[in-house]
């Protein structure tokens, strides 16, 4: 009888493996680079084209490898980085566990040239499909080149699955930046078809920040240091009113490998505490050092997450060290904790006392409202549900709001009644400025004003997207903005759509951009930002999701330029709302799917009341 279970060849078990380790041309940059910074060189050059699906190829001044080694390299498991399992309990390499150009060079045709200091010539090596085409001896500069061409060329299956070049290089990009940022020791170059994105000379980690980021973006920053003989955390976090809508620009890195975490993610949002609104995300760029035993890098071939011995007692110690350097920018006051840690601790064995007041001289922390202040209508009073929670019978819906007392009438928990009547008897009113509360005939009717206005706003941006003309309003001032190399990338693409939602702008040098003009659906109040906010979705989105360029920039315009929860709105501008989403095509879910209006019956509520 024959045998059932065989033996995969070598060629095969690459080629799956390279599933799990080349999932896109992103990831042959991330581990080449890695290669190059882990071989102690101080010049690093990546070249690319047609997004990394034709070319990628990376140059170092490494320390190069003889032919031996080079032929080596490119077996499975083969690698410099470790040589036992105690090295494996102390990684502190970027790469290690000897499978990426193994996995590379079995779904493309690679070109390798390397030489070590001590020899005079250097080696050549070719494959195709990781079968060796050419090893010959060759001229070359002390280091290695590689260059991976045709990615995915015998897998066209796995190449029908990349996105779009622009995409790809979003990627690529992102990734380039994560490993610029990490090593501002080295000379970093980033060459896509043709052009020079980036040529980054040796620098300290804030000018890097600002040559990448630019200068505004780095003057935002604030530094954190502080650390003990077990773990040490530094960088540099976003001063609070620098947030942002979208998580980006977020960096962690352990032990100089950038890395991704949830937990400690929100570490960082709590120590910031109610400096940042709900909503608001902090720009960071975090190097935590720790002893490479209490921490596992060998948990996925992306090496993207780690396990930390004791991860709440990391958590606390970095929640904390925000603290602390919120604190020395004069940003919170009265921390206090004890600095210790060990990997039993958990973070209840860091003390330190709240803020009780923002650092703008905001409000001070407000006693809760017994239930007996209420004025609650007593037996067989007349006083209509309206009047129970009418929020001011005076107030002024032009008028600026005394922001102290809406605190206070959160805290009763209120309706802001906007009510006004008309011939037909509409009664609608704003609910802690989120909602839209609608009397119908049949019961009540809640809008979220947010995901209301998006699905209106989504609907137009498709409609002049299509037809190529919407209405835009002329600026008297023009704005400029200045825009990282990215950004400017992405808005040069979408130019000619940009343009049909009513963004007139002049692209001017050093990564400028001017806008003379806005689409008409902008709210006054928001043309300094929205651009900029428009982009950042934009980037946000076609990182996450699969959608259109234009349906993209629709969702993201539907976004950004909607009206906000905690926003206010008149009575005019309720009813308007009102009128347009049923308007529209698809009222009932905004771009998203969420839901923009619940209904709830009378008979509901009667029930609800035991009232039947």
């Amino acid at each position: 009888m024959e045998n059932k279970i065989i033996i995969l060849p070598q060629s095969l078990s690459n080629k799956i493996a390279a599933g799990e380790v080349v999932g896109r041309p992103e990831s042959v940059v991330k581990e080449l680079i890695e290669n190059s910074i882990d071989a102690n060189a101080t010049e690093i050059t990546l070249v690319i084209k047609d997004a990394g699906k034709s070319l990628i190829q990376i140059t170092d001044n490494g320390t190069g490898m003889t032919e031996e080694d080079a032929l080596l390299c490119f077996q499975r498991h083969s690698t410099s980085k470790i040589s036992s399992l105690e090295d494996l309990e102390k990684i502190l390499t970027l790469g290690f566990r000897g499978e990426a150009l193994a996995s590379i060079s079995s779904i493309s045709q690679v070109e390798m040239k390397t030489r070590t200091h001590a020899e005079e010539t250097g080696t050549l090596i070719r494959l195709e499909g990781n079968d060796i085409a050419e090893v010959s001896k060759t001229g070359c500069n002390t280091g290695t080149s590689l260059a991976v061409k045709n990615l995915f060329y015998n897998t066209p299956g796995r190449r029908n699955f990349l996105k779009s070049n622009q995409t790809e290089f979003r990627h690529i990009y992102e990734t380039f930046l994560h490993l610029a940022v990490s090593h501002p020791e080295i000379d970093f170059q980033f060459i896509n078809n043709d052009e020079v994105i980036f040529d980054l000379k040796a620098s300290e980690l804030k000018e890097r920040l600002e040559r990448i980021f630019t200068n505004k973006f780095s003057d935002s920053l604030i530094e954190v240091n502080n650390g003990n003989e077990i773990i040490k955390v530094k960088g540099y976090i976003s001063k609070p009113n620098f947030t942002k809508k979208s998580k980006q620009d977020q960096y962690f890195y352990l032990n100089g490998r950038f890395f991704s975490n949830k937990t400690l993610n929100f570490a960082v949002y709590s120590g910031y505490g109610d400096l940042i609104d709900k909503g608001d995300y902090p720009s960071f760029f975090l190097f935590i050092d720790i002893d490479p035993s209490k921490v596992d890098v060998n948990v996925h071939p992306s090496k993207m997450e780690v396990k930390f011995q004791d991860e709440s007692a990391v958590f606390g110690f970095l929640r904390s060290s925000i603290k602390l350097s919120l604190k020395e920018a004069n940003l919170i006051f009265d921390i206090g904790f004890n600095n210790q840690l060990n990997f039993k601790n958990t973070p209840e064995s860091f003390h330190y006392k709240e803020s009780t007041e923002r650092s703008t001289g905001g409000y001070s922390n407000i006693t809760p409202i017994p239930r007996s202040d209420f004025d609650y209508p007593k037996k067989g009073n007349s006083t209509t549900i309206h009047s129970i929670f009418d929020a001011s019978k005076e107030f002024d819906a032009d008028k600026e709001p005394d922001y102290t007392e809406l605190k206070k009438e959160e805290q009763k928990n209120i309706f802001e009644h906007n009510k006004k009547s008309d011939t037909a008897g509409f009664n609608v009113w704003q609910y802690q400025f989120k909602y839209i509360m609608c009397q119908t005939e049949t019961g009540l009717m809640i809008i979220d004003q947010h995901a209301a206005h998006e699905r209106i706003l989504y609907e137009r941006a498709l409609l002049w997207l299509n037809s190529q003309s919407s209405f835009s309003q002329q600026l008297l001032i023009p704005i400029k903005l200045n825009l990282t190399k990215i950004d400017i990338h992405i808005a040069t693409s979408l130019q000619e759509e940009l343009s049909s939602l009513g963004f007139n702008i002049n692209f001017l040098p050093d990564e400028i951009v001017e806008l003379t003009g806005l689409p008409s659906d902008v709210r006054i109040g928001d043309e300094n930002k929205i651009f900029q906010e428009l982009i950042d979705q934009y980037k946000e989105y076609e990182l996450k999701l699969n959608l259109e360029k234009r349906d993209n920039l629709a969702k993201s315009f539907a976004c950004r330029s909607a009206i906000k929860s905690g926003d206010r709105l008149n009575y005019s501008e309720m009813v308007g709302l009102i009128d347009n989403l049923f308007a529209s095509q698809m009222p009932y879910v905004c771009p998203h799917g969420r839901p923009t209006v619940i209904r709830i019956t009378t008979e509901e509520l009667d029930r609800r009341f035991s009232r039947t």
